[in-house]
């Protein structure tokens, strides 16, 4: 197989909220400015979703700080649909020939199998490996077998970004 360039690299993530965590809300905005400093990369971010504490007058309660008291860990919302979504319409464009998943969501298998579907674009995924638990958590299609490669520690180290956005 000839080798695939790389050409788009569309990113989906949660971001969280000003209000609740500033120093979070202003490493995201910058580690996005850096990533689409590569003119292939564009980031799309989606508000996190939060629970909030209440008073007993129903209002969001504050600490002590004046800062929003959270009941929980913050929730992507909406991240997934916005991955599928992309999946489907990179698969179908007619100027792609390959569309690389990397995600380990389940909830993207439906889109997955459209994609593939499609029979437009070639499909593949990439997923994480952990050799200790000889599995990886890749998501496949129903329908019919893709390729996935498996990216080991030494892969994920390679990968991380260490830059230091605070």
């Amino acid at each position: 197989m000839a080798h695939a360039v790389l050409t788009k690299v569309l990113v989906y993530r949660g971001l969280p909220s000003v209000d609740v965590d500033p120093k979070a809300y202003a490493r995201n905005l910058a580690q996005k400015a850096n990533w689409e400093l590569d003119p292939r990369v564009n980031v799309t971010l989606r508000p996190l979703k939060y629970r909030y504490q209440r008073t007993a007058d129903g209002r969001k309660a504050t600490d002590a700080r004046g800062h929003f008291m959270i009941d929980g860990k913050p929730q992507e919302k909406g991240v997934d649909v916005l991955c599928a979504l992309a999946l489907v319409r990179e698969a179908s464009d007619p100027n792609v020939d390959l569309v690389v998943l990397a995600s380990q969501d389940s909830d993207l298998e439906p889109a997955l199998d459209e994609a593939c579907a499609l029979g437009s674009a070639k499909v593949e995924t990439v997923s994480w490996f952990d050799h200790g638990q000889w599995h990886s958590r890749e998501i496949r299609p129903a329908t019919q077998k893709i390729w996935n490669t498996r990216l080991n520690a030494n892969a994920f180290s390679a990968c991380r970004d260490v830059e230091d956005y605070s």
